[in-house]
Order: structure tokens, then C-alpha cells, then sequence
């Protein structure tokens, strides 16, 4: 995979809003988006209801026309601001777990994805990585 400048800057940007937010304490999960930026916030839930709209983040917030496809880990909010998330025990336990490691390797319902790019983010005490079909050539957002 070769690395995005535009999806790292999602990546950064949605770790931080969690972090900094707590989007996710209203009956969302972990790919949710608060009120407290340029974007359009989601309640994401666990039946995927919503996933076009995180889908959508990287044409909505960076220069990246494609869409993206993240996975996340992280402490609960009420120690994410003063944890430090492990690198390594990240990457570990998205290889644990089913979904996870299906769009890492492009298995299941990701297996007629082509993933050709990818973007992390770490902030304090949440992690993700967001992946995308689309080359990026498009230029670093501002």
C-alpha cells in the first residue's frame, strides 16, 4: 500500500475529534464524528446504518475523492485523554479481530476492494487507519 497524505489527515483530525469529543458515548461506536467540526457529524452504530457517511469523510474534509475505510481502537472516554495508545498492541488486536483484519487484508466483504492507499492517525489514547481505492494524487490539505 502507499501512503495518503489526505487520509493520514483524516486519520490525525478523526483521532483527535474522538479524543477531544467523545463521539462516540451516545450509542455510537468508535467511527463516529462530533458537532465540533467542518464536517457532518455521525452517530455510527453498530448496524452500519450510517456508513456511507463515514464513507464519505475523505471527499468531505481532505482533498481525497474517493472514499475511505477506517478502522479504529481505543481506550473508553473516560481515559482516552490521558492514555497513550501502544502501536504495536493496536496492530495486534486489529489482526484479532475478524472485521478488522478483513479490510486490512481485503477479505470478506472487502474482497473485491482494490485498496491501493492508507493514512493513520494516533492521538493519546485512539488509533485508526483509514484506507482507500483511489491513488493520492490529489493535493495535501491546507
Amino acid at each position: 500500500l502507499e501512503p495518503s497524505v489526505n487520509l493520514a489527515y483524516v486519520a490525525h483530525t478523526h483521532a483527535v475529534d474522538v479524543v477531544e469529543n467523545s463521539p462516540d458515548v451516545n450509542g455510537g461506536n468508535l467511527h463516529s464524528w462530533s458537532n465540533k467540526g467542518k464536517w457532518r457529524p455521525v452517530t455510527y452504530t453498530s448496524d452500519h446504518k450510517y456508513a456511507h457517511l463515514m464513507w464519505s469523510k475523505p471527499s468531505e474534509i481532505s482533498n481525497y475523492k474517493g472514499a475511505g475505510y477506517e478502522i479504529s481502537m481505543g481506550y473508553g472516554h473516560n481515559v482516552r485523554k490521558i492514555m497513550t495508545i501502544d502501536p504495536n498492541a493496536t496492530v495486534d488486536g486489529w489482526k484479532r479481530s475478524s472485521g478488522h483484519n478483513a479490510v486490512m487484508i481485503q477479505q470478506g466483504a472487502f474482497s473485491t476492494m482494490q485498496i491501493k492507499v492508507m493514512g493513520a492517525g494516533v492521538y493519546k489514547g485512539y488509533a485508526c487507519v483509514w484506507f482507500g481505492e483511489e491513488l493520492d494524487t490529489y493535493p495535501a490539505p491546507a
